[in-house]
């Protein structure tokens, strides 16, 4: 359970730029014709997708049934309820997403501590596949079926209609939550929590707004009681306030009788949709100001904003159109901001603009930018001085051109990929569409109405229409930086924001574009050898290079294809005079530049094509990943070969680099959950070995450009090289590919099972592993995490094992230490097997938790990890967690990003691909004594930690002096 709404909203506040509300996001396309004018462009209501099947019971809920088959066999369900936190009293803030809570906690049908047990033993995992949502303006509970039978459909809909109809709200219950949601409450604590909910509640003044987060207030956590929920259930959680919305492999005419059944009860009238709150949102008069400072930031974040109310809902061509013009005009505006960041001419991190709807009760237009505390007012008047000369100049025909392309090819690829588009996708855009009330349009309409929108679009109708919406008469200037930063005044504030703003900026050119990477493609080179292994059909071979090559051809994802090229090397050859210089190489990688191209040339060159690259590093590896089109792959493998043959670290993403990670050690050392990560590497790696630990800020500094240039030069020449290929391709097509722009690298040693053993072994201390680390922080929030070492990778069996042991153990950690004993809100056991470092597997769970719960949290998990070697899972449990298992498998293996995982590391992993297409039959075949037995044989004293981090206590006050005797 989660509250995504305050996620969304506080990013905004944080500095985070985000588009609005609407329907189109960047990727590449093709150049459609810029039409004159927008009288050719198409008018009236919106189409809703015709695939549909909706309607409205006798007593108001409203249903959305759609075919689908992916997964195919399954059926998924959500149910809307048009409320949120907007809708509290003071009394109840809080309310809406405790009952959310309730929701699972006891009803008609499901006794109280049911629920999650029921679900679990048909094979869903709690919070992947039930799971809810509170925010703003709705309350939304989720349900993925493991098949569509009608025994599971009948089952499904009587738990949501007793959602609906029939919650317990029983006292006992209700007591039972409140720590669990003041520990989900806790997970959001820190700096940033901090500074946010100072920003909301000045964010818009004479209005409910800031005053109503989701997660809600202690007073109200800590204090409603029964009456307090049946209240807001019984006046929002009526059927005319309710959308019950149904994704499955199967007709949706032999869904709707079970609608009918479960949600048409006896009796029931229609009642009236109830009237939201007036949430009292007003436009900004005036210039204002707002300072949020924190000792534990790191960074400085400053913004113009704009709050207005909220727009009708998008239902005509006309609306469509003209969010369309505000989507292009602040999506060029933002690519003009990166491309001016990857240049090096700002100082700050990043500047974004964006306007968005929020729970249809304000507009919220913004303009942010973040960088070093420090630099907050160059940052602001950067910011102001790029507004202003959007404003004034406006965009180029090329810049609307490039974004044009984007929308085009975005809505393509929407059409094309939507056959194999998740369940998940399409109930979440439905309950999008629904909570916004806009009509679902299928993508084949979305990319109709955008064809014949777009092109009507001109430069000077985007400029303008940025001009007006980003005109700053009335603005709130926001600045969050540390308090060690010497901070203005809030009147200071605006004063120099009025003063940025009054700038009169030249008008900039366009520079000069490529209109091709490679002038010849190179002549491939000859396949070695290959074979294919025939359970798996996975073909794998050699390159004349000594490349290593595995392909895969599967066509789930309809014309898509990846391929990904990892090289052998990087961090895990770093040495204590270089530690981190592979993060910085990788930076040739992450913003791809070359000896000829910069940055910014690449991007515009790759915009329009419906591929793309990106690259990274980890322990033992650098890679890069080629997604996209078969057909256009082409233009992904030239830049993966220049990526391979003539990288170049800009020096202004260098310099950026730096200045981000110097902010994020800062705040690791801040934070409680950054602390933990730091604590655990510390804690069980030898105190010499730098590789595993984190980047601290004197490794940082020792790092040159020039050496970061030169290791990465070394790296693409030398490395072995494993490629995998997995789509929507014939395996000629994709040879070619492979051939040409990776067969034809420098001859290197072949990878194998093998390389880099020299650098793998590490030291391991014995056990028990006993840390508890005090940390310095204003944050009331503690962490625990308990474990032990685990299997390798190169034990197959004792990882299916192990795998098995984390379902089951999880399902218990929710019983006893969430639900039983209230000590955090949100626990799972995890079994990661060791991999680069051999013997470093670990099988580990941990959760954020009260300060005063670290002992008996830190006591309670080795206690069940002690009883679980001892006695190991019961039948049910077993049966359970093969359930579980089972429904996984039979989704992933369909999935080309699972063989893509499987193959792109295998040779060098040792990874064999009966061990991998036999793992479903292997879990099955699995006894308790089985997982008991590999349990019990890596749970043990010796391999055991336990590491805490905590609050260091505050000083005692000195004692009164002692009052002197009366004279």
């Amino acid at each position: 359970m989660k509250t995504s709404a305050i996620v969304m909203s506080l990013a905004l506040v944080s500095g985070v730029g985000m588009f609005g509300a609407g329907r189109v996001a960047s990727a590449a396309g093709t150049l459609v014709p810029v039409v004159a004018a927008s009288a050719d462009a198409p008018k009236g209501p919106l189409p809703t997708d015709e695939r549909l099947v909706t309607g409205m019971l006798d007593n108001g809920l409203r249903y959305i049934i759609r075919r689908h088959s992916n997964p195919p066999g399954r059926a998924a369900m959500w149910i809307h309820v048009s409320t949120g936190s907007l809708n509290e009293t003071d009394r109840q803030r809080g309310i809406a997403h405790y009952l959310e809570h309730m929701a699972f906690n006891g009803s008609k049908n499901f006794p109280p501590n049911s629920v999650i047990d029921f679900f679990q033993s048909m094979g869903l995992s709690f919070g992947r596949h039930q799971n809810a949502f509170t925010s703003f303006d709705q309350t939304t509970y989720q349900l993925e079926m493991p098949d569509n039978k009608p025994e599971t459909m009948e089952k499904a809909m009587l738990f949501f209609s007793d959602v609906a109809f029939n919650l317990s709200l029983l006292p006992h219950e209700i007591d039972e939550e409140r720590q669990i949601i003041m520990e989900e409450k806790r997970t959001r604590l820190g700096a940033q929590q901090r500074v946010q909910e100072i920003i909301l509640k000045q964010l818009a003044p004479g209005s409910i707004f800031g005053e109503r987060l989701p997660i809600g207030v202690e007073e109200t956590i800590m204090g409603v009681q029964k009456q307090d929920f049946v209240d807001y259930y019984g006046k929002w959680y009526v059927p005319s306030n309710m959308t019950l919305i149904v994704v499955a492999d199967q007709d949706p005419e032999t869904i709707l009788p079970l609608v009918k059944k479960h949600f048409q009860q006896e009796g029931q009238t229609r009642q009236p949709v109830p009237v939201d709150q007036n949430v009292g949102i007003k436009a900004y008069q005036e210039h204002r100001g707002v300072i949020a400072a924190d000792a534990e930031l790191t960074s400085a974040d400053v913004s113009i904003t704009w709050i207005e109310p909220a727009k009708a809902p998008t239902t005509t061509f006309e609306q469509a159109r003209e969010d369309l013009v505000e989507q292009m005009a602040s999506a060029a505006f933002n690519r003009r901001m990166g491309k001016k960041l990857s240049e090096g001419k700002f100082k700050a991190l990043g500047i974004n603009a964006g306007v968005q709807q929020l729970a249809n009760t304000l507009r919220w237009k913004s303009i942010s930018g973040r960088g070093e505390p420090g630099q907050w007012q160059t940052i602001l008047n950067e910011m102001a001085t790029e507004l202003q000369r959007a404003r004034l100049h406006g965009f180029s025909q090329a810049e609307i051109d490039d974004i044009r392309k984007e929308f085009i090819a975005d809505a393509e690829q929407s059409v094309e990929r939507e056959a194999t588009r998740p369940a998940r996708a399409i109930l979440g855009s439905i309950n999008n569409a629904v909570a916004a009330g806009e009509p679902v349009m299928s993508p084949q309409q979305e990319l109709a109405m955008i064809k014949a929108l777009a092109p009507t679009i001109t430069a000077e109708e985007a400029s303008k229409k940025f001009a007006d919406i980003m005109d700053p008469k009335a603005v709130m200037f926001m600045l969050q930086v540390p308090t060690s930063v010497q901070a203005p005044s809030e009147s200071e504030l605006v004063e120099l924001g009025v003063k940025a703003l009054s700038v009169k900026p030249d008008k900039e050119s366009d520079a000069a574009r490529v209109d091709r990477l490679i002038a010849k493609a190179p002549e491939p080179a000859t396949i070695a050898e290959g074979a294919v292994h025939e359970a798996s059909q996975v073909w794998s071979g050699w390159l004349s290079n000594n490349v290593r090559v595995h392909f895969r051809q599967m066509d789930y994802k309809k014309d898509e294809a990846w391929i990904n090229i990892s090289l052998s090397g990087g961090a895990i050859q770093e040495t204590a005079a270089n530690r981190g210089i592979t993060d910085a190489a990788m930076l040739a990688w992450g913003r791809p530049a070359t000896g000829t191209f910069s940055s910014t040339q690449i991007r515009d060159f790759m915009t329009g094509k419906k591929v793309t690259v990106r690259g990274g590093g980890g322990a033992d590896s650098v890679s890069i990943m080629v997604n996209g089109k078969p057909a256009e792959l082409e233009a992904g493998m030239q830049l993966a070969h220049l990526m391979l043959t003539d990288p170049k670290i800009e020096q202004a993403a260098f310099d950026q680099w730096k200045t981000a990670q110097a902010q994020a050690i800062k705040q690791r050392k801040l934070s409680p959950q950054g602390a933990i990560q730091e604590a655990v590497a510390n804690t069980i790696f030898p105190k010499d070995e730098v590789r595993t630990r984190p980047l601290e800020v004197e490794q940082l500094e020792k790092i040159q450009l020039e050496a970061a240039q030169a290791w990465l030069s070394n790296l693409v020449k030398t490395a072995p090289v494993e490629v995998a290929v997995v789509g929507d391709i014939t395996r000629e097509q994709a040879m070619d590919l492979v051939a040409r722009y990776v067969g034809t690298l420098p001859a290197r040693e072949k990878v194998s099972a093998s390389t880099l053993d020299n650098l793998r072994t590490i030291e391991r201390p014995k056990g028990p592993i006993l840390n508890t680390v005090e940390l310095q922080t204003q944050t009331p929030l503690a962490v625990v995490l308990s474990g032990f070492f685990n299997a390798d990778i190169s034990s197959p069996r004792d990882v299916r094992a192990m795998q098995v042991a984390s379902r089951i153990i999880s399902t218990r950690m929710i019983q006893r230490v969430r639900e039983k004993e209230q000590l955090v809100y949100s626990i799972s056991a995890n079994s990661q097997p060791g991999s680069a470092y051999p013997g470093f597997g670990v099988f580990v769970a941990g959760a954020p938790t009260e300060p005063g719960k670290v002992e008996r949290l830190s006591q309670v998990l080795p206690e069940m990890y002690a009883e679980f070697a001892a006695n190991g899972p019961t039948e049910e449990e077993l049966a359970t967690a093969k359930k579980q298992l089972a429904n996984t498998f039979d989704t992933d293996m369909k999935e080309p990003t699972f063989w893509m995982g499987q193959m792109q590391n295998a040779t060098v992993r040792d990874l064999k691909m009966d061990d991998v297409v036999g793992t479903p039959a292997a879990v099955e075949a699995f006894t308790t004594s089985d997982i008991r037995e590999a349990f019990a044989k890596y749970y043990n004293d010796q391999n055991r930690m336990t590491i805490a981090v905590k609050p260091k206590a505050a000083p005692a006050p000195a004692p009164a002096p002692a009052a002197e005797p009366s004279k």
